[in-house]
């Protein structure tokens, strides 16, 4: 088991454990906010509110053609938020394709599901990363899934329910299917934010930074290509003048399930 810090610290270099009760009460209370732009919400940047748009777009612009969607395709976004990643690809499914979003915050799970009124093709479910497969219907658990998409998630898990997590997508992906992980990684050694008070989203902030190393070891584990995975791409998601972090940056691998 990892050992637990008092709160209000910057950890380095240390495994922690993060409380799950504090991390779900930021976002409850983050949906109760009113800002400016819908994907606010989960890409934050309250401080310069476009960014996170122009963020959104440049990671769409880059990362949805190497997805490859077709129509038909089933499509997993877990830690789904606001849903834009379905904004992304609703248009585009048709017959028994569909995009399915899951978060485990009811509050910005019901953004989401506002936001695709109408959607046919959309569905949404509220559960954690590691009770996913229970959670979804049983027709969706056993390798349906064309794409998963884990975007932004695993900073908020700790160590010990990684396994748990890792598990479900592998339950989940179908022969054949693309699994898209984005995470914020530290650019050195690995960061815990917990409950650091933050004047930008005026609230306590909790995450953990693992490095790109920490994660490739990570997926070697999981993913191991004697087992028919395979990493096809991965590297930071935009360029530099998109950041405005000192010690972090979103980087993203996409794995086929061969």
């Amino acid at each position: 088991m990892q050992e637990k810090k008092s709160a209000g610290e910057r950890i380095r270099d240390k495994k922690i454990s993060l409380d799950a009760d504090k991390v779900k009460e930021f976002f409850d209370a983050r949906c109760q906010k009113e800002l400016p732009y819908l994907y606010n919400y989960t890409n934050y940047q309250d401080n310069n509110p476009e960014l996170a748009l122009e963020r959104d777009r440049m990671e769409k612009l880059r990362i949805a053609p190497m997805l490859k969607v077709e129509r038909e395709d089933l499509i997993l976004d877990i830690g789904c938020g606001v849903g834009r990643w379905g904004d992304e690809f609703a248009a585009h499914l048709a017959g028994r394709g569909r995009y399915v979003g899951v978060d485990y915050s009811e509050g910005i799970l019901q953004l989401a599901k506002e936001h695709a009124e109408g959607r046919e093709n959309c569905e949404f479910y509220c559960a954690s990363f590691q009770e996913l497969c229970r959670a979804l219907p049983q027709k969706y658990r056993q390798r349906v899934f064309d794409l998963i998409l884990v975007n932004g998630v695993l900073m908020y898990v700790n160590d010990d329910d990684l396994r748990a997590c890792l598990n479900n997508v592998k339950q989940l992906l179908s022969d054949g299917g693309l699994l898209y992980i984005k995470e914020s990684v530290s650019y050195g050694k690995r960061l815990t934010l917990d409950q650091i008070y933050s004047e930008e989203l005026t609230h306590d902030y909790s995450a953990i930074y693992r490095s790109i190393a920490e994660y490739e070891t990570l997926w070697g584990e999981y993913f191991p290509a004697g087992e028919g995975w395979e990493i096809v791409e991965h590297g930071e998601v935009w360029e530099n003048a998109l950041g405005n972090r000192r010690e972090t940056t979103a980087y993203f691998w996409l794995v086929r399930r061969r």
